[in-house]
């Protein structure tokens, strides 16, 4: 993928009156309470990747005030002169590093059949909350059908091998009248006929479709999600009744809608209604399948694709959330798309950052904020460690030392996850000093201490080279030895070079880092501590910043 989004800039559209955003290439996480702009962002990026493919009048009544379908600020519109509506992207060309901004407006369709959109389009995935309530909205007597909502929320990214587009092929047929212009005679014949012939091409596409999403499925649901069953779950997707037409008149015109259902089978045995037999967890790892899923599937080839996804995550638990989190940032199958992610839950923001962990040059991190009646803006969300130094700066000592706690406490539970090489499950809970001591005692695992001591300790790092030699041609002009003793003697002095030279220096380095962290701990990490007769000194707050900063360097 070499085009990914740089800017978006959206001017009287739904939630926004004026607003910017620079997203440099990167990865998009946002938070913002509702009401802030979250789902006007997604649909104003769908409703441009759209414009590519639709007609101009298809676009323009989004930013015409006179049009009842219009998506207009409607607090905007009652200012005397309301800005035109208006959403303008600028693309970014990653190998030639060039930009190129598209607008749609009322008067604007600069994207229209401009191949870059239209590909990345067809490439990208915009999936919402409703999918999962959707998904498990059935009552215990109901048959598991999931066709309204995969035609809401899947089929519009569809494609088939076949060359034919589906959501194309199933717009012609699903207002269910063969003749909707009132030909007779021939016409009306031809209508019908040119109805059934629609209908057979799409349930002729459909089931294939549906069969991938549903052979993904089960291998994203084994490879994510099936480790701790007590018994083996297999997934069924499948077209039981594909749609079909018939009669040559109105008064003999029959349409049946597809019917897809959705069933398991668990050691074994056919389960026909999940939603009784699941719980909500289970029912929504099936669920997460089914939708990433329909994203493999997407054949469509694009240098811009995106994964959107608006508050995916509001109906899951913390565990499923985190594994939603690892997927997205570690599956195959997800690496090629420029993600934006959009949530109101602000623990769910900072876990997803914290995973991400110090290596987050490709994401942006942002806070909407403001209301769609005044002005909603984006501000880049600081880190505990940037909140403390600001803080610090307005000679805020309390605060500042309850950001540094904070950082800290994300600091070391990563560490820790780091140095073990084990994830802490979510709900167990360690203190910072135990976190702190388990990545040091990890760490102290894999170096020699008493070499340390008796050799290293108060040697200049540029000087360990000369603790030992750095050739061995002083061992070829040893007397009595012969040519294999010698070369035993030789490997023998390069181990010794490299124990002492090698990274567990390093990682002695970052054990001396961790305990000068553990001493902070009781004067400026521990929040109890502040409330005592003993004030905090700048000095010492400053010191707890220059280490957790040096510590936020070496932890992955």
């Amino acid at each position: 993928m070499k085009t990914r989004l740089q800017r978006i800039e959206i001017r009287n559209f739904k939630a926004f009156r004026d607003f910017s955003l620079n997203l440099e290439g990167r990865h998009l996480l946002v938070y913002g309470d509702n009401g802030a702009g979250k789902s006007s962002l997604y649909w104003a990026l769908y409703t441009f990747l759209q414009s590519a493919r639709k007609p101009r009048n298809s676009i323009s009544k989004y930013f015409d005030p006179g049009h009842q379908e219009n998506l207009l600020n409607i607090h905007e519109q009652t200012e005397a002169a309301p800005q035109l509506g208006q959403i303008a992207v600028t693309l970014l060309d990653t190998e030639t590093s060039a930009e190129t901004t598209y607008r749609i407006s009322q008067a604007d369709h600069e994207t229209f059949n401009v191949p870059a959109i239209a590909r990345g389009d067809l490439a990208s995935d915009f999936i919402t909350y409703r999918f999962f309530f959707g998904f498990s909205d059935f009552k215990n007597s109901e048959k598991f059908d999931l066709w309204p909502l995969f035609e809401q929320e899947i089929l519009p990214f569809c494609v088939s091998t076949g060359g034919l587009n589906p959501q194309m092929a199933w717009d012609r047929i699903k207002h269910e009248n063969p003749n909707p212009g009132n030909h007779s005679g021939i016409a009306g014949t031809a209508a019908f006929d040119t109805f059934h012939e629609n209908t057979a091409a799409f349930a002729a596409i459909v089931p294939g479709i549906v069969d991938s999403i549903s052979t993904e499925a089960q291998k994203f649901y084994d490879r994510h999600f099936a480790e701790n069953d007590p018994a083996k779950v297999t997934l069924k997707l499948g077209v039981t009744t594909p749609p079909a037409s018939s009669g040559k008149n109105l008064g003999e015109f029959q349409f049946t809608k597809p019917v897809l259902e959705f069933g398991i089978m668990v050691a074994g045995k056919v389960v026909y209604r999940p939603q009784a037999f699941l719980n909500e967890a289970k029912l929504t790892q099936l669920a997460l399948s089914v939708r990433f899923a329909a994203s493999v599937v997407n054949l469509h080839t694009s240098d811009l694709k995106l994964l959107v996804l608006d508050d995916l995550l509001v109906s899951l638990d913390m565990s499923n959330r985190i594994k939603v989190v690892e997927i997205l940032l570690s599956a195959p199958s997800l690496a090629n798309y420029q993600k934006v992610i959009l949530t109101h839950d602000l623990g769910f923001f900072r876990e997803f950052r914290r995973t991400i962990g110090s290596n987050h040059t490709d994401w942006a991190f942002v806070r909407l904020v403001g209301k769609p009646s005044t002005q909603i803006d984006c501000q880049r969300e600081k880190t505990e460690l940037q909140r403390a130094e600001d803080y610090l700066r307005g000679h805020c000592l309390d605060e500042a030392a309850i950001c540094l706690r904070k950082a800290a406490d994300d600091m070391a539970k990563r560490y820790r996850e780091w140095a073990t090489r084990t994830k802490i499950p979510p709900g167990d809970f360690f203190t910072l000093t135990e976190n702190l001591r388990a990545a040091r005692n990890k760490l102290l695992e894999k170096i020699p201490m008493h070499v340390y001591e008796k050799v290293i300790q108060g040697t200049a790092v540029a000087q360990l080279d000369h603790i030992v030699p750095n050739t061995e041609t002083d061992i070829d002009s040893l007397p009595g030895l012969a040519l294999d003793e010698k070369g035993k003697l030789k490997t023998s002095r390069r181990r010794l070079r490299e124990l002492i030279t090698n990274e567990h220096w390093l990682e002695l380095e970052n054990v001396k880092l961790i305990d000068e962290v553990l001493k902070t701990t009781e004067r400026v990490l521990n929040p109890g501590a502040h409330g005592g007769d003993a004030p905090l000194y700048e000095h010492e707050v400053q010191k707890a910043l220059d280490l957790l900063n040096q510590l936020e360097l070496v932890v992955p």
